[in-house]
């Protein structure tokens, strides 16, 4: 978990507003309106995930691969 921790902590903040310039950025120029929402919904996620990971919430790789074979296995 600290690893991540220390990935994320490396990564440069961006405001939002370059958030979403980055992501526009990165998508085709005939994207929909649609797509850039799902896109947007996703950066959103990616952002929550690091920042709980700086503040050293979550699983360790070890617990999330036990639950993940558990879930396999039902």
């Amino acid at each position: 978990m600290a690893d991540a921790a220390a990935r994320v902590a490396e990564r440069p903040k961006l405001s939002a507003k370059d958030e979403v310039r980055a992501l526009l950025d990165r998508l085709p120029n005939d994207v929909t309106l649609e797509d850039i929402q799902y896109h947007l919904s996703v950066v959103v996620k990616v952002l929550e995930a690091e920042a709980q990971a700086e503040r050293g919430e979550g699983i360790t790789q070890d617990e999330f691969d036990r639950r993940f074979a558990k879930w396999l296995a039902t």
